[in-house]
């Protein structure tokens, strides 16, 4: 039991979305955290996507030297059920002014970095734009150290 995949988006290079699926959780679902998941009870009632679905399609499109990109990215490979040591995760490379183990919120790195807002929704967040943001982040900064 405990926070599990409902939700996997995949984008390229391009800002395009490269996969996407709704998950059906394996557990019976107690909270979907709308607020913050963006899932409601309506989206997941034709889905029959389980984790084992998503897995091989996941590893069909990633090789050991893919190159994969997030934030807080540790929790997404642990939902996954996926082990994958080249990674670039925001969450690292925009560092809190505390350290570790605090970290800053993809929100308002992309607040003070590109002047966007985003998870600005009621309805919760948006993974293709979280995705987005990430991969905009990174551009960002190597744009800004080749200065």
């Amino acid at each position: 039991m405990g926070v599990e995949l409902a939700r996997v988006t995949v984008v390229g290079a391009d800002l395009e979305p490269v996969y996407e699926s709704l998950v059906m959780p394996d557990n019976r679902i107690v909270d979907l955290n709308t607020r913050f998941s963006g899932i409601s009870e309506e989206d997941l009632e034709d889905v029959h996507t389980s984790l084992r679905d998503v897995q091989p399609v996941l590893l069909s499109l990633f090789t050991d030297k893919t190159i994969l990109l997030g934030h807080s990215l540790e929790s997404d490979l642990l939902a996954l059920k996926l082990i994958h040591s080249t990674v670039v995760d925001t969450s690292i490379v925009f560092p809190h002014r505390m350290g570790l183990p605090f970290k800053r919120a993809l929100k308002n790195l992309m607040a003070e970095y590109l002047k966007k807002i985003i998870q600005d929704d009621v309805s919760g967040h948006d993974s293709l734009e979280d995705a987005t943001a990430c991969l905009q982040l990174m551009q960002h900064k190597l744009k800004d150290d080749a200065r």
